[in-house]
């Protein structure tokens, strides 16, 4: 829990700093093709992403995560990077 806890700090300091890399949605998650990530999504590509990992992932609290929150996931180590 503190591990998911530093996590979601990280990456509101990530997200918030505006340091996260462009990057476009990998066609093989966004199955929808809407530039977003949905949990359904990535917890299929991402088999250990639990709800709560996705829900601290999600900084904006939308149920989807745009590429900044998945560039700071994974700067933060929630999920692979690349």
């Amino acid at each position: 829990m503190m591990n998911l806890m530093k996590a979601t700090a990280t990456l509101a300091l990530v997200a918030f700093a505006g340091t996260a890399a462009a990057q476009e949605a990998d066609p093989n998650i966004d199955i929808n093709g809407d530039g977003f990530y949905s949990f359904p999504e990535i917890s299929t590509i991402y088999v250990d992403v639990t709800d709560a990992t996705f829900t601290a992932m999600d900084t904006t609290g939308d149920g989807l995560l745009d590429m900044a929150e998945v560039a700071a996931a994974q700067e933060a180590g929630l999920i692979p990077a690349g």
